[in-house]
């Protein structure tokens, strides 16, 4: 392998398949990233055998081949170095790398012992706009189950449902619910996507220059995603996803319509004093307000009002202020539906414009 590249591309492609790379392996030749070096273009790929990144960069190609070396020394190596133009070159199992004022060797292994990535149909399920896809999984992902107890708990379902696709998350303490409209895809298909997948989707999509369609593939048990030309391999989650819509009530006895950031600021307020009282904090809405309560004995008390619209009084029932402040960090807009029945039943919050999404809470039950 002999290429010559810009440090800017080949500094942008290793940051978007570095983060993949295992840390913690049995298999030293997984904390490398595998060059590829054909048709004009420098192929980086990396894996931690359950997600796979692959990308690609312009580059002079003057030998073809292919090398994987660590991660982490060629991407420090390559971030530091501020020459404009790079050469690469391989002997045996070590890459040779020069630029106007460095020179390095860095030992590798044979690409051969690399993994191969597993082929997804490049027939695409279905092609969203990128802005709208990401902007629904930020919207989700914050309601994934954070530890492997139950694993479909930990993951994104995806359902199809004829021109419809709609994105769940649930830790069984909160469920997040939302649809996307695609007109004419008729597919009835589910599956369930690892947590970890969709962040680093989320991360690879705003590191991609002007991103404007990600295609979403998926056989039994993997699923790929293609964004400007960088793709995402994964493998799916088994298991059946929760019949979630059973939760989410039918009817509300009291709406409020709050102003996000003014509710946003009285739950991080709240918050100082819930962290030390188990994160609970108690809301109740009456006619022009919402009223957040937190109590500590070890350290205080605080109480908030905020502005509200409410359609009836309700009764103060108990949330996990970090559940609430996970979804207004993330909701686009700039007021916020907050729905309640009693202390004892789920409450929804929403954007108040969008009926598109859903966020369900479950309330926490204390003694009095």
């Amino acid at each position: 392998m002999k290429i010559s590249c810009t440090q800017a591309k080949l500094n942008k492609g290793l940051s978007i398949v570095s983060r993949i790379v295992g840390t913690r392996t049995t298999l030293p030749v997984l904390s490398n990233i595998y060059l590829e070096a054909k048709d004009g273009q420098l192929k980086l790929s990396a894996t931690d055998l359950e997600i796979g990144v692959t990308t690609s960069i312009g580059a002079k190609v003057d030998e073809e081949g292919s090398l994987t070396v660590p991660a982490r020394l060629i991407s420090d190596f390559i971030a530091a170095n501020s020459d404009e133009n790079l050469e690469l070159e391989s002997k045996a199992t070590t890459l040779h790398l020069k630029s106007q004022r460095y020179e390095a060797n860095i030992k590798g292994i044979d690409s051969s012992e690399y993994p191969v990535l597993p082929e997804v149909s490049k027939d695409s399920l279905v092609e969203l706009a990128v802005a709208d896809f990401t902007g629904a999984i930020s919207e989700v992902v914050v309601a994934c189950a954070t530890d492997d107890t139950r694993p479909v708990l930990a993951g994104i379902y995806f359902k199809f449902d004829t021109d419809t696709l709609y994105l769940v998350a649930t830790d069984s303490y909160r469920l997040a619910e939302k649809k996307i409209d695609v007109p004419g895809l008729n597919i009835n298909k589910e599956f369930i996507v690892p947590a970890r997948t969709m962040q680093e989707i989320l991360r690879i999509s705003s590191s991609v220059e002007n991103p404007e369609k990600i295609a979403i593939s998926a056989t039994e048990n993997q699923v790929s995603f293609n964004i400007a030309g960088t793709q995402v391999v994964s493998r799916l989650i088994e298991g059946a996803f929760p019949n979630y819509k059973q939760i989410i009530p039918s009817a509300y006895k009291s709406s409020a319509e709050i102003d996000l950031h003014d509710f946003s600021s009285a739950i991080k307020m709240a918050s100082l004093f819930a962290r030390q009282g188990g994160n609970n904090v108690k809301i109740k809405f009456i006619a022009a307000e919402a009223i957040i309560t937190s109590v500590a004995d070890q350290v205080g008390d605080n109480i908030s009002k905020v502005p509200a619209k409410s359609s009836a009084d309700s009764e103060e029932i108990t949330f996990n202020a970090k559940y609430i402040a996970d979804i207004l960090q993330v909701l686009p807009d700039k007021k916020l539906l907050f729905e309640v029945n009693d202390k004892f039943s789920a409450g929804a919050i929403r954007p108040e414009k969008a009926k598109d999404f859903v966020y369900i809470i479950m309330p926490l039950r204390v003694e009095e």
